[in-house]
Formats: structure tokens, sequence, C-alpha cells
């Protein structure tokens, strides 16, 4: 069994509310002017955002539907694995964060770009090796001739 419904439903009610934010607030006092094409100010706009309510409740309720027939909760806390696969990224960018903030970027950006290869199964050390220095060294190079040149 999929958790499919349960996502859509979730989704669908999440771009729901953006579409209406879109629609109430964001593009009545952001929207600016028309295209070239000699449409009204914010039509296009409007008409995107009203498609995206109206596809996104279609697809909430017909979720809803789905996970109702089947007897199945709106609500489910998913595994600790599956919970740690969607959080290990954020974690692992964030860490790169601090380190990039504490040490130049030449420095860490090899390690960052390595470590993510090897925790994507890459085992080829010349592959490792080379694609995570070879970005490092014309990051140097660009800095170096950018202070040269006197942009930096």
């Amino acid at each position: 069994m999929t958790d499919t419904p349960r996502k859509n439903f979730w989704s669908g009610l999440g771009v729901a509310t953006v579409s209406v934010v879109l629609i109430t607030w964001i593009i009545p006092t952001y929207g600016g002017s028309g295209f070239a094409f000699g449409l009204p100010p914010q039509l296009l706009a409007t008409l995107g955002a009203w498609l995206m309510l109206a596809c996104a409740a279609a697809l909430s309720i017909v979720s809803f539907i789905t996970l109702k027939r089947d007897g199945k909760p709106l609500i489910a806390f998913p595994e600790f694995g599956h919970f740690w696969h969607q959080t290990w990224p954020f974690l692992y960018v964030l860490a790169f964060i601090v380190l990039v903030d504490r040490f130049p970027l030449t420095w860490t950006a090899p390690f960052m770009i390595g470590a993510l290869l090897l925790i994507l199964g890459e085992r080829r050390w010349h592959v490792v090796v080379l694609s995570s220095i070879i970005p490092a060294a014309g990051l140097y190079g660009l800095t170096a001739h950018l202070m040269r040149i006197g942009v930096v």
C-alpha cells in the first residue's frame, strides 16, 4: 500500500492555499503590468492562479474520497527511516553552511562535493577526486582573476 492519496491530499491543500494567497493578496498588490501582448495587467497571473486552485482542489477532493473509501486516516506519521531519508540532505547542507562560514569556500568545496559523491554511492576514487577538486580550482582561479582586475 502506498501513501500517494494522502500525499496528494495534503499537496493539493498546500497548492490551493498558495493559489488563494496569490489571488487575494500577492497578484492584486504586486502584480505589476501586463505583457506586451496587449493583455490587461495581472490577467495572465490571475488565470494561472485560478487554474492552480481548480487543479489543487480537484486533486484534494479526489484524494479525500479515495482515503475515506479505503478507510485510511488523513494524518499518518512516517517511520523513522523515511523521516531520516527526507531530513539528511537538509542537515548535510546546514553542516556545510556552518563550515563555509568558518573556512574559505575553496577549502570546503572539495570536501562537500566529494562527501556527497561518496554518500550517493560513487566508489571510483578518480571520479570523486576530479569531480571535487576541479570546481574548487575553477572557483579559486575565478576569484583570483576577479581580484586581479579589481572586481572583488
